[in-house]
């Protein structure tokens, strides 16, 4: 059966039919469309056109950000700036993600504070919220730069043009801008990072790389060598005939104990062109490397040529004394005294008065080293060997019959302990082992002493279990020393030993010596074990204060600021600590690189997605935070 309505039909006639009744609404798309055609940007060269078409848009659609950017970007078509900024700054209101309206606004305000001063610190304001949404895009970056620069605003004039550089390595002037702002706000790292940039490329100004061999010659004296070798070693490339850089190179290298990469760069620079500081620090390597007998031919050769000269570093008293450690480490004392008492030493002379004296222990000529030792105990009362002299029982400078077997024992034991000390300096550790065993044979006067740098010889060579061991026995001697404490409980702690043992035994160092850099460093390190991070913090940072020159320092303030979940900072830390060049830099390096990238995608989850144009979807491309900016940034005049 057919259902009809049951409404009259006078009713049915009255009921509305919309397609006939309401006029065609506007395609606002399709006018859109029409009127990004219409502008410059688009191809066309209507823009006033398109600002009608745009209000009509926005009349119909009134909340799209789309429409109200557009709008702007015709009215600035038009020449008028300042009309263009309040639909610019609607866009901006109605979609916050929007990053192509932060970045037309930014640039409109950048070129309307060229024009007014005036607009400058507004300007300012809506370039950073731009370079936020738009961390890719160096023009936003450089014109907030130029901003920054008028305002006076150094610190963000720095970061805008490091990031210019960052991310257009070819730009030239945004690296120079930038070590300008680093030098005026004594930035460190911006300016190494600037200054190595500017000499990247195949053909450096000349002038940049006058700047990279001023800030190499800075680092050598702020301690930070393995920075200060990357300068030379860019240098070297682009001036591949200095035998000086070689030569600097070599000297870091001597530095941080690697001697035979030391004797290699010598040797190139030798070749290049023969000096006596060459043939000086080669000589040194040789018995850094503990090749004594060519060392010492080096310093025959060399030291007639050093007479009169008395340079820093390279001075014929420095050679004699090294020529003379030469003869003296490898047992020929007879050979050294009747040098030493030819080059007659003088009031300035402490490392000849000590060696003279070593010489005579070394001789058995107990008469003239006691003499030797009083006159250097009077003369020169800041030198090791005599203040380990003046703590002797007085009675011990006084050969009797009853003390004499006594009398020679000390002095044999600060020989022995001397050649000791000279072998752990030249790094030959088994030798150092050796004479410090003969000078606790010796004597029973100085056992604690020669028990610590027993136990630091085996450290150094790796075998830890025997350097722990040497330092319980210490402990039998002077359990309060504070030295012992604190190389014992360090120790502990980092083989694995019990860690309440050392948390005692370093606290009872920094009782005694607070002002001791290592010794904080430990029990900063032990308050990290324990898991006392902000107490850790604060004694690695005074810890930095005592000793700035400590990378292990500034990789312990590293781990304890990630746990403090502050990995910027720790950023920081490890990046000061690989200033400098010690063992396990390459895996800080590494953990570095590591962290950099896990911020760098923690700050782009952070940001989240954009939201959508509520309105009408005309976007022609629109760029949202995070898209990938493929415009090119004009270089001309940037």
């Amino acid at each position: 059966m057919l259902r009809f309505s049951t409404l009259p039909i006078a009713t049915l006639l009255l009921q509305p039919v919309p397609f006939l009744a309401q006029a065609p609404q506007e395609d606002s798309r399709a006018m859109m469309l029409q009127a990004r055609s219409m502008q410059r940007r688009g191809g066309g060269d209507d823009p006033r056109g398109a600002v009608q078409i745009y209000k009509r848009v926005i009349a119909l659609v009134p909340m799209s950000a789309e429409a109200h950017l557009r709008l702007s970007e015709s009215i600035e078509e038009t020449g008028d700036m300042d009309g263009a900024v309040a639909p610019a700054r609607k866009a901006v209101e109605l979609d916050p993600r929007n990053a192509e309206a932060a970045g037309h606004l930014g640039l409109l305000q950048y070129r309307r504070a060229m024009a007014s001063s005036l607009v400058l610190p507004e300007a300012r304001s809506d370039l950073q919220k731009a370079t936020e949404l738009l961390p890719n895009d160096a023009e936003v970056w450089a014109r907030q730069g130029e901003v920054s620069e008028l305002l006076k605003d150094s610190e963000l004039a720095l970061r805008s043009w490091l990031q210019v550089g960052r991310l257009r390595p070819s730009i030239t002037v945004a690296w120079e801008r930038a070590l300008i702002q680093a030098k005026s706000l004594d930035r460190y790292e911006a300016r190494r990072e600037a200054a190595m940039a500017l000499c990247s490329g195949k053909s450096p100004d000349p002038r940049h790389l006058r700047m990279l061999d001023d800030l190499s010659r800075e680092q050598i004296k702020l301690g930070y060598l393995a920075h200060a070798e990357e300068s030379f070693r860019l240098l070297s490339r682009h001036l591949p005939e200095s035998p000086e850089i070689l030569e600097n190179v070599a000297l870091v290298q001597v530095r941080t104990d690697r001697f035979d990469e030391a004797m290699k760069s010598l040797q190139q620079a030798e070749k290049l062109k023969p000096s006596d500081r060459i043939s000086f620090n080669l000589a040194l390597a040789l018995m850094k490397l503990g090749r004594f007998h060519e060392a010492e031919d080096q310093w025959k050769r060399l030291l007639p040529h050093l007479v009169g000269r008395n340079d820093e570093t390279i001075s014929q008293q420095n050679a004699r004394i090294l020529y003379a450690h030469c003869l003296m480490l490898q047992g020929r004392g007879s050979e050294a005294l009747p040098m030493i008492n030819a080059w007659r030493v003088t009031k300035d002379d402490g490392e000849l008065a000590t060696l003279r004296a070593e010489a005579l222990m070394a001789l058995e000529e107990w008469k003239g080293a006691r003499a030797a030792l009083k006159e250097g105990i009077a003369k020169f009362p800041k030198m090791p060997l005599f203040i380990q002299a003046a703590a002797l029982p007085k009675t011990l400078f006084n050969e009797t019959f009853f003390a004499k077997k006594e009398s020679r024992g000390a002095l044999t034991q600060l020989y022995y302990e001397g050649i000791a000390n000279a072998f752990f300096e030249f790094r030959q550790w088994d030798r150092c082992l050796e004479y410090a065993g003969k000078a606790r044979n010796a004597s029973k006067q100085r056992e604690i002493e020669l028990l610590l740098l027993q136990s630091n010889a085996l450290d150094q060579l790796g075998r830890y279990e025997e350097a722990i061991k040497v330092l319980r026995e210490a402990q039998k001697v002077d359990p309060s020393n504070s030295t012992l404490q604190n190389n014992l409980g360090y120790l502990l702690l980092e083989k694995g030993g019990d860690l309440q043992e050392a948390s005692g035994l370093i606290e009872a160092a920094v009782k005694q010596d607070s002002q001791n850099g290592s010794v904080m460093d430990s029990w900063g390190w032990v308050l990290f074990k324990q898991g006392k991070f902000e107490e850790s913090e604060k004694a690695l940072r005074k810890a930095s204060e005592l000793n700035p020159f400590s990378p292990d320092t500034r990789m312990h303030l590293g781990e304890v600021l990630l746990k403090l979940n502050r990995p910027e900072e720790a950023v920081e830390q490890w990046e000061r600590a690989l200033a400098f060049i010690f063992p396990g830099r390459a895996t800080l390096d590494k953990r570095l690189a590591d962290l950099r990238a896990d911020i760098a995608k923690r700050n782009a989850l952070a940001k989240g997605p954009a939201p959508k144009d509520p309105a009408i979807d005309v976007s022609n491309g629109s760029k949202k935070a995070g898209d990938k900016d493929d415009d090119e940034f004009e270089e001309d005049g940037h």
